[in-house]
């Protein structure tokens, strides 16, 4: 199936590894030029390569350190200037934060988490939305969770700041419907990442057992009976990303093979 994107340009936020590849990937299988980014310019710039190897698409490796919403303005710049023009489609992602109960995290945790997490992703949609909506197409997209519909346990700071830009992201599709540009979320729950072993790992050892036996725990509790793989996931993105999805905004995408049992 032709997307009809083909030459269209992507930048991807912390895209190096995990989920955000996985997305970089299925856009560039589509003939999309992309734009990895991650605070490892290194790392970065290996997932380009071997994106554009797979694909014979163009990818470039940036820097792109959310910690500071100010690292947006350059981001933003070297995307444009390696793609050769502006950016039609934007990923919003961030590595996941460390697993803390209400009470637990500090109060330096929440104002770096904010600014990965909120300030930095928001500056990024000021910057590069507008010229979407004066060329009348556009497509950005947010990398959620299970927690933006319902609260994760030990998981406060992704409930809260994923919540938030959840409803920034809402607020702005409503207001640039009418400009051609949309925006959702994809929320992955139960997709196997780098992330899922470290969440295995942590509350393993509060049960008293290893990574491997409390993934193997939480798989067989599965209604599919296996975890979601990378590439499903990736490929929710570029459907969204295609000309097919203009009249779909505003709505979380879950990729979770029937985990969630609410329908919202």
């Amino acid at each position: 199936m032709d997307l009809g994107i083909r030459g269209k340009r992507a930048l991807l936020l912390a895209s190096s590894g995990g989920l955000g590849f996985a997305a970089a990937l299925a856009l560039a299988r589509e003939g999309v030029a992309v734009c990895v980014s991650g605070s490892d310019a290194d790392r970065a710039q290996a997932a380009a390569r071997r994106i554009a190897e797979e694909t014979g698409a163009p990818a470039h490796g940036l820097a792109g350190d959310l910690a500071d919403p100010a690292n947006m303005d350059a981001l933003a710049a070297a995307a444009e200037d390696a793609l050769g023009g502006p950016v039609d489609i934007l990923l919003v992602n961030h590595g996941g934060p460390p697993l803390r109960t209400a009470l637990d995290v500090g109060q330096d945790e929440l104002a770096d988490h904010a600014n990965r997490m909120l300030f930095s992703p928001i500056r990024i949609a000021r910057l590069l939305v507008p010229g979407m909506a004066a060329r009348k197409w556009g497509r950005v997209m947010m990398v959620g969770a299970a927690g933006v519909v319902e609260p994760i346990p030990n998981n406060v700071l992704s409930n809260t700041f994923r919540t938030a830009m959840a409803f920034y992201l809402k607020t702005l599709a409503g207001e640039v419907v009418g400009d051609g540009v949309t925006v959702n979320i994809v929320s992955p729950v139960a997709v196997l990442t780098e992330r899922t072993h470290y969440t295995a790992a942590a509350l393993g050892a509060k049960k008293g057992l290893t990574a491997a036996q409390e993934l193997a725990a939480r798989e067989a509790r599965l209604p599919g009976g296996r975890f979601g793989r990378t590439e499903e996931f990736g490929a929710v993105v570029a459907f969204l990303a295609g000309q097919g999805a203009g009249y779909s905004t505003g709505a979380n995408w879950r990729v979770d093979g029937g985990s969630v049992k609410s329908l919202g």
